[in-house]
């Protein structure tokens, strides 16, 4: 029998770790994909101390939606790197229909005056990350730039502030070591990588990104969620940006700026849009996927592999899955596909904070309740 010191530094010690709850000890108790979801937005609000967090679990026959604080499936969250998946079958139909040949080289395209190097990378290499070109704008320790792009959010511009233009960006690829990287051509995930693609592709058809994905996917699909600007009848739905683990400082919770990344990346990470579009677009994107599976087993990858636009991970059940977070100021995300059931876990946060890991604790939930390893299917 507790005395009564005891009982009160037991009552002390439940209170301070009421929050400490992880989406592991929520997900124990769930039984479905609905439950699942909605342990999983709960931890990120009640415990994770988000304001708004949506889910979506889309399997073959059905999508479930959770949501938690002032957020639906058609609040609008920044999802960062989610928005190359938007444009990664659009770009392959552009080529498909010879819109665009994404195995000729960036200059044959470009209007950007390209150092030489770039005759030799085509649009493929730079949609598949084979390009060479560092993942961010800093392919080496440089004390000015990098000090900047930290400090960054203290000073009102992002982190990406160096590419707010072409022009900003023309200068980047004529340093020594970029050109150095172009020979090298490492397969290594690259923003910038992906940002020169979206420009070439602009060049090639004549026309801004936005409208490019507005024609190809968002108007043909009805998406009524996904923009890089928001519309006026969409501002009413867009999640407050704020600070999670990031910016250092900035106490969670509070407001970041809600910056818009310029031309040259604009196509790396700036869409906004909801948990009811990635649901549309990423229950489509297993054609993608399929496609690459036949050309690579990536089923015998490590971990954190590069897989096209998405990085392999085993699960604990012994599962392989295929994923892409997403951060930018506002907003992170996660994408999770499991070719054995043909499922897509999608976790929006309208936080700034390093790529989550929990969405593998998700997928790992449901993966177990379906009886754990098995075959990829297609």
């Amino acid at each position: 029998m507790k005395t009564g010191w005891t009982a009160g530094l037991a009552c002390a010690l439940a209170l301070l770790f009421q929050g400490c709850a992880t989406v592991e000890d929520r997900l124990e108790a769930a039984r479905t994909p609905a439950e699942i979801a909605q342990a999983t937005a709960d931890f990120y609000v009640h415990d994770g101390g988000d304001e708004s967090c949506c889910v979506a679990v889309v399997e073959r026959d059905r999508t479930v939606f959770a949501h938690a604080g002032s957020a639906d499936e058609h609040a609008l969250f920044r999802v960062g790197s989610l928005s190359k998946l938007f444009l990664h079958p659009v770009l392959l139909d552009l080529h498909a229909s010879g819109r665009i040949n994404l195995d000729r080289p960036v200059t044959a395209y470009s209007k950007l005056g390209l150092p030489p190097e770039y005759g030799t990378v085509s649009l493929r290499d730079l949609l598949m990350n084979r390009s060479g070109l560092p993942r961010e704008f800093l392919l080496k320790f440089e004390p000015v730039a990098t000090t900047a792009a930290f400090a960054c959010g203290f000073a009102g511009t992002h982190i990406y502030a160096s590419f707010d233009s072409r022009e900003d960006f023309v200068r980047e690829t004529w340093k020594p070591w970029w050109r150095q990287a172009l020979r090298e051509r490492r397969e290594i995930y690259s923003n910038v990588g992906f940002g020169l693609l979206g420009m070439t592709v602009e060049d090639a058809l004549g026309k801004p990104v936005e409208d490019i994905l507005r024609e190809e996917l968002t108007a043909p699909l009805g998406l009524a969620d996904t923009a890089y600007e928001p519309r006026p009848d969409q501002t009413g739905r867009v999640t407050r940006a704020c600070a999670g683990h990031l910016p250092w400082l900035v106490r969670r919770g509070h407001d970041v700026p809600d910056h818009r990344l310029g031309d040259a990346l604009r196509a790396t990470g700036g869409l906004l849009t909801s948990a009811s579009d990635c649901a549309t677009v990423f229950a489509r994107y297993w054609g993608v996927i399929d496609a690459q599976r036949r050309v690579r087993n990536f089923e015998a990858f490590d971990d954190e592999a590069v897989f096209g636009l998405l990085r392999v991970r085993r699960l604990p059940s012994g599962r392989r899955i295929l994923y892409r977070s997403g951060m930018i100021y506002g907003g992170a995300s996660f994408v999770g596909f499991d070719p054995v059931d043909r499922r897509v876990v999608v976790i929006l946060r309208n936080v700034t904070s390093w790529p989550d890991r929990r969405g593998f604790a998700v997928m790992d939930a449901l993966a177990r309740r379906d009886g754990g390893t098995a075959t990829p299917t297609e």
